[in-house]
């Protein structure tokens, strides 16, 4: 009996071993999800990235929203820059803070995420990059009370868990719904 025992015993232990290995294998194959394109223009896969980046996005949109923006400035990487729809380059944490209290003051715009995906591509050093796709809805409301809705689709990317680099494009003159 304590040979039937053993026995599975064993068996259950080499299984588990087995599936916990097999399992550690897949988790350290990046999936592909897409491709992308390189700054020199190489078509290079695009990688699931860590859903824990979400959250990163999640809360830098609630700062525009709450309008604290010392917890953007915080949040973004020294060398912060972002790339807007028009084609404006805003350079630093306090010109994105001089733009932002601008548009706010101008048209009192609130932001709704609808979609974030975090993906990694390997830059043309070989260098990982994480990058969040990211889709917002702008309500815009002027002194009048005339809204408006804006569609923006932002790439992020991240250095250390900080924003790095956004370029926004952007859909304009939605029907409010």
């Amino acid at each position: 009996m304590r040979h039937i025992i053993f026995a599975a015993l064993s068996a259950f232990l080499v299984t588990a071993s087995i599936v916990q290995a097999g399992h550690h294998e897949e988790a350290e194959k990046p999936r592909v999800i897409g491709m992308g394109l390189s700054a020199g223009g190489e078509s290079k896969p695009l990688y699931a990235g860590a859903l824990s980046n979400m959250k990163i996005w999640e809360e830098y949109i609630q700062a525009h929203n709450d309008r604290d923006f010392e917890k953007i400035a915080s949040m973004n990487a020294d060398d912060f820059s972002v790339v807007m729809a028009n084609g404006q380059t805003v350079v630093g944490s306090k010109a994105q803070r001089e733009t932002l209290e601008g548009w706010i003051r101008e048209s009192n715009t609130t932001w709704e995420i609808q979609w974030i995906i975090p993906n990694n591509a390997e830059n043309d050093d070989g260098e990982m990059e994480e990058w969040l796709a990211t889709g917002q809805m702008l309500t815009l409301t002027d002194s009048e009370g005339n809204t408006s809705m804006e569609y923006h689709l932002v790439d992020v990317k991240l250095d250390e868990g900080k924003i790095a680099l956004g370029y926004v494009a952007s859909m304009e003159n939605i029907a409010a719904q």
